[in-house]
């Protein structure tokens, strides 16, 4: 009967190869136990990415609708704000001038009038709120701030008014409302903001837009009266104590007025963050969906893992035993 032997260097070899094959084994059921995902995704797939694809693409579709829907959020949230120092401002304001203009005392309407342009100026900071580096009542040129400053509205205003030679309180009125609402007045002059932003995507086939700016008609409303009373600081019909005071009850009416759609922007920017807010939790849900099936896809089961991680060590070590004992034998022991 024929025999084969194998050579030293050839045992040694084939051993080698056996352990780092064994090595590689518990290195890759070692990853896995720990990632909870399986290393070779080509064999778990059969080669079709397609269901993995189109996981990894929603994923990154969501992930960039949750950037957008954290970052309108945070804006709506500091709009908020301001909008509610704003409403401060001029409610407490316009309760005042309906007061002081009733008493008919000059110091009154003189220290209403200091008061105003102080508010003026405090409504005004508010709608240069920013978020970073972004203007949030600028609109599209969040680059730059909404508003100028108090000063140079009501110079312009006296330029006005000096221009339409108003003589009385409600001709002042009437020239205050027509630089307001002429575009070559507030918008070209003191506004330094751009159209209000488009809306964006925040969800699949969902958009949502944030269009408030400082010159959407519940602000300048407001800044029409702050304005009206702001001017007595100025001398405005000077030398006319009732014509003052009217001015004053004017500018009351007017802020008092100003309150409901001041009221209502506010409103309206609540129901654009409640809609954003669904949207996100709508995401969130979808991606946590997600995850889930790719991780169906991809995962291990721990316990077979464990269980091979064991076996393989157990071999090892055996193959280990047996190099050990081979590496020992020599002829002096079979004689």
């Amino acid at each position: 009967m024929q025999t084969f032997s194998v050579g030293d260097m050839a045992q040694s070899l084939i051993l080698s190869r056996q352990g780092a094959n064994l090595k590689s084994a518990m290195q890759t059921l070692s990853t896995e136990a720990t990632t909870g995902l399986v290393s070779d995704q080509t064999a778990r797939l059969k080669g079709n990415y397609v269901p993995i694809a189109g996981i990894e693409s929603s994923l990154t579709q969501l992930a960039a609708y949750g950037s957008v829907t954290s970052e309108t959020q945070v804006i709506t949230s500091v709009m908020q704000v301001a909008l509610g120092t704003i409403s401060d401002q001029s409610s407490t304001l316009g309760a005042a001038m309906l007061a002081g203009a009733s008493s008919n005392s000059t110091t009154v309407v003189d220290s209403l009038g200091a008061d105003a342009a102080h508010k003026l100026e405090t409504v005004m900071s508010a709608l240069n709120t920013r978020f970073g580096d972004r203007s949030v009542f600028s609109g599209v040129k969040s680059d730059q701030s909404a508003v100028t400053n108090a000063d140079n509205l009501l110079t312009a205003l006296q330029g006005a008014i000096t221009a339409s030679g108003a003589i009385s309180s409600s001709e002042v009125e009437t020239a205050v409302n027509t630089w307001f609402d002429d575009p070559n007045g507030y918008a070209a002059q003191v506004y330094s903001g751009g159209d209000p932003l488009a809306p964006v995507a925040i969800g699949p086939g969902q958009t949502a837009q944030v269009d408030v700016t400082a010159k959407d008609p519940a602000i300048i409303s407001t800044l029409k009266g702050l304005a009206l009373g702001a001017l007595l600081s100025r001398g405005v019909l000077q030398g006319s104590d009732a014509s003052r005071a009217d001015l004053a009850k004017r500018s009351g009416q007017a802020l008092s007025g100003s309150q409901t759609i001041l009221a209502e922007l506010g409103a309206r920017l609540g129901t654009t963050e409640a809609t954003i807010q669904n949207a996100a939790t709508r995401n969130d849900a979808e991606k946590s969906a997600l995850e889930t099936a790719r991780l169906n896809l991809m995962s291990v089961d721990p316990y077979e893992t464990a269980s091979k991680f064991q076996e393989t060590q157990g071999q090892l070590q055996t193959l280990y035993t047996l190099t050990a004992r081979a590496s020992r034998l020599s002829l002096v022991s079979f004689l």
